[in-house]
């Protein structure tokens, strides 16, 4: 019985170090591409951050319409003279929506893109044409701002979505 009795604090150490050891772990998914190019994309001039502006909650009168038209400077240098290409705009979007940007697919609010033609809205990973010039640069600008999912469920409060802009050679 003493056997017994002296043995239970060592077990409950190797029962506890168990749960401790498994908690140690994490799964990750390795993402990477390998291309044939030497564009180098810079967008937004490096920063981080784009902040499209503040917009009262009236202005939001219908679905998936864009407020705002903050320019994203997109630019591309070390190309190969006149490499023609596309721009690739990927994010989170919702389900039955590809136009609409989220931070994550439970927001009502997200932001929208419109190509420099001022018209056509960015659509989530749908190749964006465009041709590098004699120098092998290229200056391209996206409008961004603002957008509900549903005109009736505007939330207010600070929102934000992580967005990658890739360029993929033909």
């Amino acid at each position: 019985m003493k056997k017994i009795i002296a043995l239970a604090p060592v077990a409950l150490m190797l029962g506890l170090a168990g749960q401790v050891q498994a908690a140690t772990q994490a799964d990750v998914q390795l993402q990477g591409s390998i291309v044939d190019t030497t564009c180098e994309v810079t967008a937004n001039n490096g920063a981080s951050t784009l902040n499209v502006g503040s917009f009262s909650k009236i202005a939001f009168d219908a679905a998936k319409k864009q407020i705002g038209e903050e320019p994203l400077l997109v630019s591309l240098k070390n190309c190969s003279k006149d490499e023609a290409g596309a721009l690739q705009v990927s994010g989170i979007v919702a389900t039955g929506n590809e136009t609409v940007f989220l931070s994550d697919v439970a927001q009502s609010a997200g932001f929208m893109m419109t190509r420099e033609d001022g018209t056509t809205q960015v659509t989530n990973n749908t190749s964006i044409p465009v041709v590098a010039d004699t120098t092998g640069a290229l200056t391209y600008t996206f409008n961004t701002g603002m957008a509900v999912l549903d005109k009736t469920n505007v939330e207010p409060g600070a929102y934000h979505a992580p967005i990658k802009i890739s360029y993929v050679s033909n």
